[in-house]
């Protein structure tokens, strides 16, 4: 349902007129239908709907269906307990069919163990060694934690993880050759069966952080018990591989690491190094995983030191809209730094029914201004200026207050779906123009045509154009 129609997410849409949207008609199989439904309602932070949608889609049969659920059930979404045992049983449903991320977060979960699921890190070789061999982004994470995995493992448990893999593909392949649909048989078996319906968890609300707790409820990778070597965590004592890691490109390491942050999909990440010799990274990523493994991309290019990470997770499409600005920031459409944003509280909590009051401080030269709020379900709404109105202007070093009732600006924060989003200021020395726009649009549409101003926009090198983003996280009153 449209999130602007339904949560009246700000006072002044009430009688704008929202034209009725109406559903557009695919022609998909049923189970590729139910597994896009169930991605979208996921992005938006309906999990119900995900659960419902999903289901419909492993009853067919469909890998990323499968996969969905033990998502769902792993790091315990919406009203789900957290559930290894469940996600487990769903992942290997999905890596019985290629899903090369399903043997990844195999890997992860049977690495750190849960409540009532034992660790079995010769499960975790076993999985981290399959996901391994694909090609891409999983297979590289995987090949990464696999290496991590030889500190705390023997010979022995590696030889029997090996096996297992090759088991598994043998598995496979005698299933591909005889049509037949079974699941292969590992060291630990899966016994519980998928719940009928999802578990509540009333009154619970989970491991810290948003969207989802991360693997097991820690900002640090899985501790590994074992007696080679030491729990693999992000701190105190910064890893040291047990093979080399691969070569930096060329340049600095510093440009290494900034080149391989900018590779990552949906994201706004740059690096620097502190003064102990590590890596510093900030911005935001698309999920946990993603975080996660950050570390690990730090150690690769500063193995010497202890990676900092100051990183938010923003899920899709909330995140490419902030990938957006970081290509404008590279491109030096737009500086950061000199315009200060933030919520008149001085926090970056909206709870639904909050008013939304909004201090901007100009930099050290008077800025046109425009203040934009993004939202969850992937479009942008312009506080101002609105429609046909002229930029506000700010005088040099002064704050101003926006959303105030009394100047006619009654902001207020709406309902579902809940989680991170964004409000952004830009200003610069002369009124952007960005032809006639509506008040609520898609974001892209809306990025599209500020990255083309900008870019037309004269801005000198005393007066540049600038960009302040601010997230904030809402929730139920």
């Amino acid at each position: 349902m449209n999130r602007f129609r339904r949560a009246r997410r700000f006072r002044w849409l009430i009688g704008c007129g929202f034209a009725t949207l109406l559903p557009i008609i695919a022609i998909s199989s049923p189970a590729d239908a139910d597994a896009a439904a169930g991605r979208r309602a996921y992005d938006k932070g309906e999990y119900d709907r995900a659960m419902t949608e999903w289901q419909d889609g492993a009853d067919h049969g469909d890998p990323d269906a499968e996969f969905g659920l033990g998502n769902l059930y792993e790091f315990g979404a919406g009203d789900l307990e957290q559930d290894y045992t469940r996600a487990a049983y769903w992942y290997r449903k999905a890596a019985g069919q290629g899903n090369t991320e399903a043997e990844y977060r195999l890997a992860l979960i049977y690495a750190a163990g849960g409540d009532h699921f034992a660790s079995n890190l010769v499960e975790a070789y076993k999985w981290a060694s399959l996901a391994a061999q694909s090609q891409g982004v999983w297979g590289t994470l995987a090949a990464d934690f696999k290496k991590l995995l030889l500190q705390v493992t023997s010979p022995a448990q590696q030889a029997d993880g090996e096996r297992l893999a090759a088991a598994w593909r043998d598995a496979r392949a005698a299933e591909a050759a005889n049509g037949a649909e079974k699941e292969a048989r590992g060291a630990v078996a899966i016994a519980a069966s998928p719940p009928s319906a999802p578990v509540g968890k009333p009154g619970k609300i989970g491991c810290p952080g948003w969207p989802f707790p991360t693997l097991p409820c820690t900002e640090q990778f899985p501790a590994l018990a074992g007696a080679q070597g030491p729990p693999l965590r992000a701190s105190p004592t910064p890893l040291k591989p047990a093979v080399s890691p691969p070569p930096a490109p060329p340049g600095s390491a510093l440009d290494g690491l900034n080149q391989a942050l900018a590779r990552i999909d949906c994201a706004a990440l740059r690096g620097s190094a502190s003064a102990q010799g590590g890596a510093v990274i900030s911005g935001t990523v698309a999920n946990r995983a993603e975080r996660t493994q950050l570390v690990l991309l730090a150690g690769r290019f500063f193995p010497a030191g202890e990676a900092q990470l100051s990183v938010d997770v923003v899920p899709p499409p909330l995140c490419r809209s902030l990938a957006e600005f970081n290509v404008m920031r590279l491109a030096g459409l737009a500086a950061e730094g000199g315009l200060g944003l933030r919520l008149y509280n001085g926090g970056a909590q909206l709870r639904e029914g909050n008013p939304i009051e909004i201090e901007v401080r100009a930099p050290a030269y008077p800025v046109n201004l425009r203040i934009d709020y993004f939202a969850l379900d992937g479009r942008v709404l312009h506080l101002t200026p609105g429609s046909g109105e002229p930029p506000p202007l700010v005088a040099a070093e002064t704050t101003r207050l926006f959303g105030n009732p009394a100047n006619g600006e009654d902001w207020q924060a709406g309902g579902a779906p809940f989680g991170t989003e964004l409000i952004t200021a830009v200003a610069t020395a002369a009124p952007l123009d960005l032809g006639s726009r509506p008040r609520v649009e898609p974001a892209a549409d809306y990025l599209r045509a500020l990255k083309s101003a900008l870019d037309r926009a004269n801005a000198g090198a005393d007066t540049p154009n600038r960009v302040a983003l601010l997230l904030v996280k809402t929730s139920p009153r």
